[in-house]
């Protein structure tokens, strides 16, 4: 008589393991996932995409006005007569009220806030500080570690910067 020697894993014991590693992946995933500063993260980049192409525009219509090498000036936008963007070496200046915010029409899925006068604007997602719209105090803001940072031209021929603080997002 021959003996048989089984060799391998039963059925059972596969089915087991593949359960305890399922239950393992369900519980150590999130740690490794975070969806949500994905989102804040690609939200924040987005929007300084739309800011460079709002100061290109704007910066388009200070060539047409001529005020494109003037440390300081106004761009009218819409043609009617009045300034709609103050403007630093033809790009929107950081003012809150009249610069790159007003380019961009910021709603209320945004939070934003300058540095006196108008030398960077913070911007984060309304969602991360509770509240929506301009303030004048920046704390907020930066507290949140998940905003971007707009900073006019500083010279002729100088686009704007954007930099991002994403420690916290």
């Amino acid at each position: 008589m021959t003996k048989k020697l089984n060799n391998g894993f039963t059925l059972i014991e596969l089915i087991i393991v593949i359960v305890i590693l399922g239950i393992l992946a369900v519980v150590s995933a999130p740690r490794f996932i975070n969806l949500g500063a994905d989102s804040n993260e690609a939200v924040l980049e987005g929007l300084s995409a739309a800011m460079l192409d709002a100061a290109n525009l704007v910066y388009a219509k200070a060539i047409i006005q001529n005020v494109q090498a003037d440390a300081t000036a106004n761009v009218d936008l819409d043609g009617d007569g009045s300034d709609d963007i103050a403007t630093v070496f033809g790009y929107p200046s950081g003012n809150r009220t009249t610069g790159i915010a007003n380019a961009l029409e910021l709603g209320s899925d945004w939070a934003y806030s300058d540095i006196f006068p108008g030398a960077a604007l913070h911007v984060t997602r309304a969602s991360l500080v509770g509240f929506s719209g301009v303030t004048n105090n920046n704390i907020p803001i930066t507290q949140t570690r998940c905003y971007l940072t707009y900073r006019p031209s500083v010279s002729a021929g100088r686009a704007p910067t954007i930099t991002y603080t994403k420690s916290g997002c």
